[in-house]
């Protein structure tokens, strides 16, 4: 049996710049969840959409992707005796069984383009109630002014 497991977890993962560059990733998409929900980053609906239609399209992409992942996640049927038994679980192993494995890289990019996504939902609801706020405080200003 070929293991080329590698290759393709490093070619999906080469899509987002690497292994290293994914789990960058990873790690800065928290951040940006964290500061969307304490209010340290927030955006307008317009920059809003265009993000989500970029998470979309990536998520669309790693989503045609899912059937094959799942059938990776299985024991192949290569028979009843010993070296199949072994040969089956090293392809298991080969497939999920630590960061640069295939399944791993994909549940990764799938992970965090979901965490991406939370984070712009957020900001985009932290920039409406910030500008609310604003035009509010304005109104009272313009009302003091008036009266």
């Amino acid at each position: 049996m070929s293991d080329n497991s590698g290759d393709v977890a490093t070619q999906v993962a080469n899509v987002f710049g690497g292994e290293q560059q994914l789990n960058t990733m990873n790690t800065d998409a928290k951040r940006i969840l964290a500061d969307a929900q304490a209010g340290r980053w927030a955006v307008d609906e317009e920059t809003g959409t265009h993000l989500r239609r970029a998470v979309s399209q990536m998520q669309a992409r790693l989503g045609e992707v899912a059937p094959r992942i799942y059938i990776l996640q299985q024991a192949p049927k290569f028979g009843n005796d010993d070296y199949a038994k072994r040969a089956s679980a090293h392809f298991l192993q080969a497939m999920d069984s630590d960061d640069q494995s295939l399944v791993r890289v994909y549940q990764a990019a799938r992970d965090m383009l979901e965490t991406l996504r939370q984070a712009i939902d957020i900001a985009v609801s932290k920039y409406d109630r910030s500008d609310d706020a604003a035009v509010q405080a304005l109104q009272k200003f313009r009302d003091q002014e008036s009266g």
